[in-house]
């Protein structure tokens, strides 16, 4: 994480799961959603999970990360927000079953999926890992 935090200009504090002085918040949606997706692969990294693939788009949809756990595979959602209402609820049941399903379509099917919910603000950013939701 460190590389990623210094280039991003934050300190990383892994204890709390947060990113600390930022310099620059990013400027738009797009934006905000890579910056977040950059965020979870580098707090699952510090966890000992391996990146496997990132943004894998087909027809159905897109998966942002799929990471490994040793021999468990899972398939992660990302949600960034510059809002603390940042939740799990905010996922709705229609991308969480969109993700479910391209993940068990994959060749070997994927069954676990996680959540990791990125909330970023002027202080700094707060980063929450819901696995197996």
């Amino acid at each position: 994480m460190a590389g990623v935090a210094a280039a991003a200009g934050l300190k990383w504090s892994s204890a709390a799961g947060t990113l600390a002085t930022m310099k620059v918040l990013p400027a738009d949606r797009a934006d905000l959603g890579r910056f977040g997706e950059v965020v979870a692969a580098s707090f699952l990294q510090e966890r000992g999970a391996v990146v496997l693939v990132r943004n894998l788009e087909s027809k159905l949809g897109e998966i942002d990360l799929i990471v490994a756990f040793g021999r468990e595979v899972a398939a992660v959602e990302v949600r960034a927000a510059r809002r603390p209402e940042i939740a799990p609820e905010l996922v709705s049941l229609r991308k969480e079953q969109q993700v479910r399903r391209l993940a068990a379509m994959l060749d070997p099917p994927i069954f676990r999926v996680d959540l990791v919910t990125v909330l970023v603000q002027t202080g700094g950013v707060k980063v929450r890992w819901h696995a197996r939701v």
